[in-house]
């Protein structure tokens, strides 16, 4: 958008809006791939509240849903918001036909919000679901060991 940028001694804000809004007019609305890497685009420079956006447009398209679900359980976290990024990653385990893979990273991330938030009760229930499909997935049996010691 040339209008809205001339002239000089415009902040990044102004810059970034203008450039949203550019984006925007070009994007077609069943487009959800550019959503998707927007997304990524916008998390990848920290702008996190518009990456949380583009992702939760772009989970409307099953072929996106779980992956970002995934991703907006993590910038939840990162905004400091675990209710919302429980919330995200459940919906990504609801979803029919979904890979044991993602199922673990899933579970492994829920694991990780209730550790986070002191609950380590159902931190290790998920753990260990997680360590009973594959005990070898990122470091699950040296949580689950912290978990324990931890419960006394």
């Amino acid at each position: 958008d040339q209008d809205g940028l001339e002239g000089t001694g415009h902040s990044m804000e102004e810059i970034f809006k203008a450039f949203r809004k550019g984006v925007e007019q070009q994007i077609n609305p069943e487009d959800y791939d550019t959503h998707y890497n927007l997304g990524i685009a916008y998390k990848e420079m920290g702008l996190v509240d518009e990456a949380i956006g583009e992702f939760q447009y772009a989970s409307k398209d099953p072929a996106h849903t779980v992956e970002c679900c995934g991703i907006l359980g993590l910038c939840f976290r990162e905004k400091g918001m675990p209710q919302l990024a429980l919330k995200w990653y459940q919906k990504g385990l609801d979803m029919p036909g979904l890979g044991e893979y993602e199922s673990l990273g899933l579970r492994y991330d829920v694991a990780e919000v209730y550790r986070e938030q002191g609950d380590h009760g159902k931190a290790i229930q998920m753990y260990t679901e997680v360590y009973g499909m594959d005990s070898t997935y990122r470091d699950v049996a040296a949580k689950i060991k912290e978990m324990k010691k931890l419960l006394g």
